[in-house]
């Protein structure tokens, strides 16, 4: 029975939803597949988002980027629980590499710890990388101004060269770490429900555009709600609950509903830029009201990707948390232009190529 390990970052969302569509498409071309998650992101999501059985075990092998909220960082904080991770990591591959060989595992895919990579070498399985960004990449901003921190690097560089693949996913920085990169389409979820489906069981029956507020699963402090309660020819949804009652802002639970059943009947979507809901938004032609994130190398290439595939507008953190959302919606919200075409099979690609390297 082919095994995989998948090693998933708990930073945000997007990396274990992308990793469970590609799971579910290897799982289509492997009927006996068995999957294990070593990853912190909560399991809840991995069961909304992975038809077929697997098992969880909690463990953080890389600590993302410390966020104080969706669109503020705190890079000190980040390095140094990274360099608390290095400490402890000696013990933890060891652990990690005794529990794969005991389990019979064929092959670790990981998105995108560095350390994924010394377990795999260590229990001696082809380990194989998949994202559009790397650790290092990410870091190399907050290490210049913090280089007493500049072994972190040294170490995650490391580590990503032991990979035996990566592959790279579009709107990606260098990646030049890793010895072996290949291209691959984007990868995203597709909604199950039609659009009119989903606005029937969400109750929303007259003509006011919708818009879906998507901040990857971090809680959006501070937004003025009175400013937004006055945008009455809007519906605002949201999977996290608003301070207070607001009539035109629905929290939505997902009962019966995937996430993007919500993206693909939005008519726009507020978020900061994430591969997640840009990947859905674009695959699902919405167009994006994007903000800031703060001090994260990835949000040029999601950026440029919005831009070159999609319909996009920026807003300003202020006017985001102040509300005020409707030049910005009215602007995107015109007839649009064409959408260009965008590859989207990346994960039955990827998966064909992590069935080669199974052994």
């Amino acid at each position: 029975m082919p095994h995989v390990a998948f090693y998933i970052t708990g930073h945000g969302f997007g990396h274990a939803k992308r990793m469970m569509v590609l799971a579910s498409a290897l799982a289509e071309q492997l009927a006996d597949l068995q999957v294990s998650i070593i990853s912190t992101v909560p399991e809840w999501l991995l069961r909304l988002n992975l038809a077929t059985p697997f098992h969880l075990r909690e463990r953080a092998l890389d600590v993302g980027v410390v966020q104080l909220d969706s669109i503020r960082l705190d890079p000190a904080a980040t390095l140094s629980a990274y360099a608390r991770l290095l400490e402890d990591l000696p013990a933890i591959v060891r652990e990690e590499a005794e529990i794969l060989r005991r389990e019979r595992v064929g092959l670790v895919v990981a998105d995108i710890p560095p350390a994924a990579f010394l377990v795999a070498q260590r229990a001696g399985l082809p380990g194989i990388g998949i994202s559009n960004f790397s650790w290092d990449w990410i870091y190399a901003d907050y290490v210049r101004a913090m280089p007493e921190h500049a072994p972190i690097l040294e170490a995650i560089r490391d580590a990503y060269g032991r990979a035996d693949l990566f592959l790279r996913l579009p709107f990606h920085g260098p990646c030049d770490a890793f010895k072996v990169v290949r291209d691959i389409p984007m990868i995203a979820r597709r909604a199950r429900l039609s659009r009119e489906d989903v606005r029937r069981k969400l109750g929303l029956t007259d003509s006011r555009p919708v818009v879906l507020l998507s901040f990857g699963g971090f809680e959006i402090r501070g937004i003025d709600f009175d400013r937004v309660e006055a945008l009455e020819d809007y519906w605002f949804l949201t999977t996290q609950p608003p301070p207070r009652p607001v009539r035109n802002v629905r929290m939505v639970t997902l009962d019966g509903l995937e996430y993007e059943d919500l993206v693909a009947q939005a008519d726009a979507v507020i978020t900061k830029p994430g591969y997640g809901i840009v990947s859905e938004c674009l695959v699902h032609r919405v167009p994006v009201l994007y903000t800031s994130r703060g001090e994260f190398a990835e949000y040029g290439p999601l950026v440029a990707g919005l831009q070159r595939f999609g319909i996009s507008g920026f807003i300003g953190n202020q006017d985001l948390l102040s509300g005020n959302w409707r030049d910005g919606l009215e602007a995107l919200l015109r007839p649009p232009a064409a959408w260009p075409e965008l590859p989207a099979n990346g994960a039955e690609v990827a998966a064909g190529i992590l069935r080669a390297h199974l052994s």
